[in-house]
């Protein structure tokens, strides 16, 4: 069975981090030539929304349960709502400053500790598989979208954020009180069992991490400018 930080779980993080650089040295190389990247982040945008078609799909199958088919968690909503907006919107659009953060933060969590990879006997369990490709591609695009400037991170679009953070609350109530979802967003239960990290305590804690990526990305190049 695999387990955090086996062998598996290494094997996983280590061939995805080698394929993640060698899509960012692709994508560079077409930004040098002068090609516009929209085509190939609208590509992401259906890869993203496949994969997390498959989890859900995947999740189910094997529990025979077709009901909540719609992702309850905020990793799973931010796969499902960054896809679509790759593949609808434009470069930059406020939509991306509402669910790209949440997305990355929730992501680099689940790769780093995924809880759920000792689903099945292998890692190729089709829930645990699929889970695990689609945290690690909502991290791959919202670094892409900041390296090329799909999404640009800025004072004057920083409200956008905790506006998305209001958005998936509704969401997730309109997944319990309307589709009967027995929690969602972390609204009824913690993210650990026994801890105080709930959606309101979890709230704040990636609004402070936001900010202080924040004052680092627009800070730095500040910093760096007046030195020279």
């Amino acid at each position: 069975m695999p387990k955090v930080f086996g062998i598996e779980h290494g094997l996983y993080t280590l061939l995805t981090t080698l394929v993640m650089v060698g899509v960012l040295l692709f994508l560079r190389k077409e930004a040098k030539a002068g090609k516009l990247l929209d085509t190939w982040f609208r590509i992401g945008g259906g890869v993203l929304l496949a994969a997390i078609i498959w989890n859900r799909l995947s999740i189910a199958i094997t529990r025979d349960n077709f009901s909540n088919l719609l992702p309850g968690s905020f990793c799973g909503a931010s796969s499902l709502f960054l896809a679509l907006g790759l593949l609808t919107l434009k470069r930059n659009h406020p939509f991306f400053h509402s669910v790209a953060y949440i997305g990355l933060i929730g992501g680099l969590i689940t790769i780093i500790y995924p809880e759920f990879i000792g689903q099945g006997d292998s890692i190729f369990y089709p829930m645990t598989i699929s889970g695990l490709v689609h945290h690690t591609l909502i991290v791959w695009f919202v670094v892409f979208m900041l390296i090329h400037g799909y999404i640009r991170p800025s004072w004057s679009m920083w409200h956008w954020y905790p506006i998305g953070l209001a958005f998936y609350m509704i969401y997730g109530l309109f997944l319990i009180t309307v589709l009967g979802y027995d929690d969602a967003m972390l609204i009824h239960a913690p993210i650990l069992s026994g801890t105080p990290l709930n959606w309101f305590v979890m709230g704040w804690l990636v609004l402070l991490v936001h900010g202080v990526f924040m004052l680092i990305y627009l800070g730095v190049p500040k910093w760096k400018k007046a030195r020279a």
